[in-house]
């Protein structure tokens, strides 16, 4: 009896070892998709998403990567995300989740927003 409990106190340290080791999971790495559905429609937006914080996108027109992003939560349903780069640091884009929509938004002195297109939303 006392050489069963043994065995599988040793067969229970030996899973927790290994599921220790090399049972970590990997990050969960998620994209938010915006792409413009009535003008515009060459330009979308994918923002990044590792364990529950946004951490970075890119700006695409034709299928070629136009801009680095720096986004950020802002509001229910509404991602802003700067241009990375740009001097104009009052400006940014602001992308709806619910409804679809991609607005520049100019956050100075005089603060306006414009819509840019209607965009479809796609979070995975």
């Amino acid at each position: 009896m006392k050489k069963s409990v043994s065995l599988v106190i040793l067969v229970a340290a030996l899973a927790i070892t290994a599921t220790g080791i090399g049972g970590a999971a990997p990050p969960a790495m998620k994209t938010h998709q915006f792409r413009c559905t009535d003008r515009n429609q060459s330009m979308y937006f994918i923002v990044y998403e590792n364990n529950g914080t946004l951490s970075g996108g890119h700006m695409y027109v034709e299928n070629m990567q136009v801009a680095v992003l720096e986004p950020e939560n802002a509001g229910t349903n509404v991602i802003k995300a700067k241009v990375a780069g740009n001097t104009a640091t009052n400006i940014a884009f602001q992308l709806h989740k619910n409804p679809g929509m991609v607005m520049v938004a100019n956050y100075g002195s005089s603060p306006s927003r414009t819509e840019v297109c209607k965009a479809s939303y796609k979070y995975q």
